[in-house]
């Protein structure tokens, strides 16, 4: 379904970006797989060609198509491709009780009409997965750090043999176009699946991976204190890196191993599970005193009196202005330690003044696969632990931003580095430590749940 909106809109991905949509450099779609074997053994993953969505706006997307299909929302993945050229989908103004812009009804009544109907074209069909290669992507924070190459493939034929999808997820973010275009495009993740329909004549169905510290290659190291990073390329390098992963997804479809003919098992379930945010599990009063402890650091380390800081919209800017003239180090530390603040200050902004929240936790059992959802941006080291969970002789593989966003997802390894505090994926966190811990955990339980053997 193409969901692509009227030019004008705001766009969504970079805070650096001026401007509205000022052209179309491809068009954005819902893309959906709907898997029946009967019962309760079915599911719907729909990818629609989004920077993120609110939680709120996924359940009631999900909701809706549960109501017109009969499957539940456990068994219902909504997900974003993560595009950082798409149409603002209205969270700013979901947080703050504003009315949503007008072009967001329109976006979500077509990712529903996309997965209703994936669900009413039903028909016989046989599934094979494999497994490719794409290195389209480089980590972001640490030289030379962890990537997953892994594009994970699922191909979706009738019984003789007509392609009628293919669902590849790969962990890169949508960030080749940069916060200077004006243009709504879908980046890789839309050229990716452009060129494996037309050539295989199939839907292709997108999955973000585990993708947090990731970038195109086209970019560099994120760092706090050089400014213009987000910067990007334009289109020939989107269909460039698009390309390169659809020939892989392509070349890999004649080794995808069939699941077996009599029985594939098709499951989903999903649970909640209640985490606090940073600074939430202190009282109201310990978590104010330790705002006000910090503030007054702050000061201190920029010279002037916690009277005189500017209000936290401007205390970034302000701190990296400060910070201009000294060593990277120094500078690097002190913007940190202001970020770091922010992050905790705001943090129940995101969760409506709350000191802790519920994250859905959904697992995918597609045969050998299970595919773990997360309404977060997991890094690497995320993607890894649920792999090796899973285990040999099965696919495990993390779905990020789905249904919903609620920030990033560090990895305790991640935490643990010696300047884990200068790099985005924690200063952008809202969880506190223990929160992927507790969310892998829940996965296992529910994965084992759906293992019948």
């Amino acid at each position: 379904m193409d969901i692509t909106p009227s030019l004008g809109v705001a766009l969504m991905g970079y805070g650096a970006r001026v401007g509205r949509a000022e052209a179309v450099a491809d068009r954005l779609h819902a893309r959906a797989l709907a898997l029946d074997e009967g019962a309760d053994h079915s599911l719907i993953a729909v990818s629609a060609d989004l920077c993120l969505m609110a939680p709120e706006q996924a359940s009631d997307v999900r909701q809706r198509i549960a109501t017109a299909t009969g499957v539940s929302p456990a068994r219902i993945l909504v997900a974003c491709t993560h595009t950082h050229s798409g149409p603002d989908t209205g969270l700013g103004d979901l947080l703050a009780g504003r009315a949503l812009p007008d072009h967001v009804p329109a976006i979500l009544d077509g990712i529903a009409a996309a997965a209703i109907q994936a669900w009413e074209r039903r028909e016989p069909a046989r599934l094979a997965w494999t497994r490719a290669e794409a290195r389209i992507g480089r980590n972001r924070r640490v030289v030379d750090g962890p990537i997953d190459s892994g594009v994970e493939v699922l191909r979706v034929d009738t019984v003789s043999g007509r392609p009628i999808a293919v669902l590849f997820r790969h962990s890169c973010h949508g960030t080749v176009r940069g916060h200077d275009s004006l243009e709504i495009s879908a980046d890789w993740p839309g050229a990716a699946a452009a060129a494996i329909e037309a050539a295989t004549g199939g839907i292709a169905v997108f999955l973000l991976g585990a993708h947090a510290d990731i970038d195109p290659r086209t970019r560099g190291l994120m760092d706090l204190v050089i400014p213009g990073q987000s910067v990007g390329l334009g289109a020939e390098a989107v269909r460039v890196l698009g390309r390169e992963v659809a020939d892989a997804v392509l070349a890999s479809l004649a080794n995808a191993e069939p699941e077996p003919a009599d029985r594939v098992v098709i499951a989903a379930s999903s649970r909640a599970v209640r985490l606090p945010i940073h600074l939430g599990d202190r009282t109201p009063e310990a978590a104010q005193a330790e705002l006000e402890r910090r503030k007054l650091e702050i000061a201190r380390l920029l010279g002037t009196t916690a009277e005189s800081l500017p209000r936290l919209a401007e205390l970034w800017e302000f701190a990296s202005a400060a910070s201009r003239d000294l060593p990277i180090a120094e500078a690097r530390e002190r913007i940190a330690q202001v970020r770091l603040y922010i992050r905790d200050k705001t943090s129940s902004f995101f969760v409506r003044n709350r000191r802790e929240l519920d994250v859905e936790v959904q697992v995918l059992r597609i045969g050998r696969a299970f595919l773990l959802g997360l309404p977060l941006e997991p890094t690497t080291q995320v993607g890894f632990d649920w792999r090796d969970r899973i285990g040999p002789g099965r696919i495990g593989a993390v779905i990020g931003i789905a249904n919903g966003w609620l920030r990033y997802l560090p990895h305790a390894a991640d935490l643990s580095h010696p300047r884990a505090h200068w790099h985005y994926e924690v200063l952008q966190s809202l969880l506190a430590p223990g929160a992927c811990e507790a969310l892998l955990g829940a996965g296992e339980e529910l994965a084992r749940a759906l293992d019948p053997l």
